[in-house]
């Protein structure tokens, strides 16, 4: 049986994931797993750990890396809101082909912004078998996705990511575990929904998405599962 990994940050949006498969999975139960939120299901002979990790690059590392040391896996999905950056708008639901630390920066010592110190690869890969089966679902895009510690609500700042690096769209955690995937050779791809437009009505934007958008998240999961 497969057995596929899904990282989610937010308790806000982990809480309303769990609620949304009541009746849809079976086998479907609650537990701590290296002090974390998780669940268990299967769906359609398809096994499932979900775990909530916490917000930003920290916990986002820390927390993959706990959790793939300790079990094996065919393949880690996160999904979870993002902010618009460039051709991509509130509702739509995103790919990851690339993910990249946009506020790590050591220019002043030559380096590429994103760039980190003997590390040639620091625009990260999402795999692509796994991200051309996941693109394959109805209604989903794709393009690049931007990680940093700030919620984005600068549009000059989000302006500038965009001419340095190309995103699409910026969130808190996808580079980060895209990184630790790729320490332990587990196929990664981010999934993302479009919850606002990263300037300064986002936090509005996205407060109104994350209370009444409850069942995205089962509901791109499910569609995801339903093609692998």
């Amino acid at each position: 049986m497969k057995h596929y990994l899904i990282l989610i940050a937010d308790t806000d949006e982990f809480t309303p994931f769990c609620n949304g498969l009541d009746g849809r999975v079976e086998d479907f139960k609650t537990y701590t797993l290296q002090k974390m939120p998780a669940a268990d299901f299967t769906y359609k002979g398809i096994a499932v750990t979900t775990v909530c990790f916490g917000i930003g690059k920290v916990n986002a590392a820390q927390g993959a890396a706990a959790i793939l040391a300790k079990g094996s896996y065919d393949g880690a999905i996160n999904t979870g809101w993002s902010g618009a950056v460039s051709g991509v708008h509130k509702g739509d639901i995103l790919v990851g082909d690339s993910c990249v630390e946009c506020d790590f920066d050591m220019t002043p010592l030559g380096y590429k912004p994103g760039q980190k110190m003997n590390q040639v690869d620091y625009i990260y890969p999402c795999d692509s078998d796994l991200a051309r089966r996941v693109r394959a679902v109805e209604g989903f895009c794709h393009g690049k996705l931007g990680t940093g510690d700030i919620f984005l609500t600068d549009p000059v700042r989000s302006a500038a990511y965009h001419e340095t690096f190309g995103i699409n769209a910026f969130d808190m955690e996808s580079a980060a575990l895209c990184s630790a995937c790729r320490l332990f050779d587990v196929p990664f791809v981010s999934v993302r929904k479009i919850s606002d437009d990263a300037n300064d009505a986002s936090a509005v934007e996205y407060r109104g998405n994350r209370s009444t958008d409850l069942e995205a998240f089962p509901d791109i999961i499910l569609a995801i599962l339903d093609n692998l």
